[in-house]
């Protein structure tokens, strides 16, 4: 090795100066050259020595860039930190490369957290540099997931998560969930569930093992890719989220009425192909990570013709390898099979009386199961997938964009440029709400 080599040479030159005698390495007597060597000139030496300082100096520089660039390549990033990454990004907007408290603080505002806010600070930046790279960022990893997952669950508290199926002509037969028939549909095929949140006033050794749809699934950044056995054929379902206050009748046997509330931009992302799934709702929640929701929303007043709902329209895009498609076709959320008070009634009626037959199951007693929740986001139908969006399924490190618009303020919906801004984490346009997920 060079070091020990190196500390050979110095010792034996120490031990010879101290005993004058002639100094040996390997039993090479270095004080006398060899015959056939003609001694160094005087006006040689300061050459040859000019020679070995830059030979030295090329070489250690040498060195130094293979080091760099080794280091530019282990750093970690999208690749090797899908998950950390996406989250990442919603901080380092402006791409420095850090973010600071503040921006953690921010974080926390977004979920609602302000409480964690400053356990957060301390956490990654212990020494208060107000200085936190991607690196000190995944190793406290942890730390933010549950901040972010506290946030989740208090925005959803006693909220449960329903589905409208084929709100939308041929959509379910593009899925490949119905036949051609679903092309002249009037009305939407039936409801399913999604999440149903655990019963909040039970404390028993059972309530450790949820069941499989009382898995909170729904997230902000990410999409977890399904691992369950033979699932694939993954696709975005982009849907308009309903959040409504559900009314029971005074004996609780039965919901009266919805009032709608606010609207958001929703991933009801699906598993089109899984082996033993008998119920729709088996392809729709497999855990944390299955659906998506923008964290902004627009807030509604009614939900009949002429109010604030009439003008939506929503669109979808894909990002994959760095080029970005269009997913799905924009379409005004007003073209649903059912839409208004006709589709709240619809749902109401669903809810009550849909019996557990084929792909479909029995919703009001899931809700006697969670003590009733008070509230619920619906999503109301998927659109239509344009033709590369129904024959591109959905793969690792694949970006996702759902833009819910006013036409009224973006009558053509949102821009090539405007779309890239998206991915990038720009705050969606005025007249729009958003969502950016990666799928890891």
């Amino acid at each position: 090795m060079p070091g020990v080599k190196a500390t050979a040479l110095s010792a034996a030159i120490l031990v010879s100066a101290a005993r004058a005698e002639p100094l040996k390495v390997g039993g090479i007597d270095l004080d006398t050259p060899p015959s056939h060597c003609a001694p160094l000139r005087d006006a040689e030496v300061p050459k040859a020595a000019t020679l070995g300082f830059v030979s030295g100096a090329m070489t250690a520089s040498a060195v130094y860039w293979i080091h760099r660039e080794q280091r530019r390549r282990r750093q970690p990033g999208k690749a090797t930190h899908p998950r950390e990454w996406a989250i990442w990004t919603r901080l380092d907007r402006k791409k420095k490369g850090y973010v600071t408290r503040k921006d953690l603080k921010s974080l926390c505002y977004r979920f609602e957290s302000d409480e964690h806010a400053e356990h957060l600070a301390k956490q990654l930046d212990p020494w208060g540099m107000d200085h936190i790279n991607f690196s000190s960022f995944i190793n406290n990893f942890k730390v933010v997931q549950m901040m972010r997952q506290a946030g989740r669950l208090k925005l959803w508290h006693r909220c449960c998560g329903l589905g409208v199926a084929g709100n939308v002509a041929g959509h379910m037969a593009q899925a490949g969930e119905a036949g051609q028939e679903s092309h002249s549909a009037t009305k939407p095929a039936a409801i399913f569930s999604y999440y149903m949140p655990p019963h909040p006033y039970q404390v028993s050794d059972q309530q450790a093992d949820k069941k499989r749809l009382q898995e909170f699934p729904v997230t902000y950044a990410v999409i977890d890719y399904p691992k369950l056995p033979g699932a694939c054929k993954v696709q975005v379902e982009p849907e308009l989220g309903l959040l409504v206050d559900i009314v029971y009748t005074k004996d609780r046997k039965r919901v009266d009425h919805l009032v709608p509330r606010r609207v958001a931009a929703f991933n009801d992302c699906s598993i089109r192909s899984l082996e033993g799934a008998e119920k729709l709702s088996m392809k729709k929640n497999w855990g944390f990570g299955s659906k998506g929701i923008s964290l902004r929303s627009f807030p509604v007043d009614g939900f009949g013709p002429g109010t604030f709902v009439d003008f939506l329209a929503l669109v979808s895009y894909m990002k994959r390898d760095g080029e970005v498609f269009q997913y799905s076709v924009k379409a005004p959320v007003r073209n649903y099979l059912l839409f208004h008070e006709p589709l709240l009634e619809w749902i109401v009626e669903q809810i009550n009386g849909q019996k557990d037959t084929d792909k479909w199951e029995e919703i009001f007693p899931q809700l006697a199961a969670s003590d009733f929740p008070t509230s619920s986001w619906i999503a109301l139908g998927a659109g239509e997938y344009t033709d590369y969006g129904a024959t591109h399924f959905l793969q690792p490190l694949d970006e996702v964009v759902v833009v819910v618009y006013d036409e009224r303020v973006m009558p053509d919906g949102p821009g090539m440029a405007q779309v890239l801004e998206m991915f990038e984490d720009t705050p969606a346009p005025a007249g729009s709400v958003m969502l950016h997920q990666t799928f890891v």
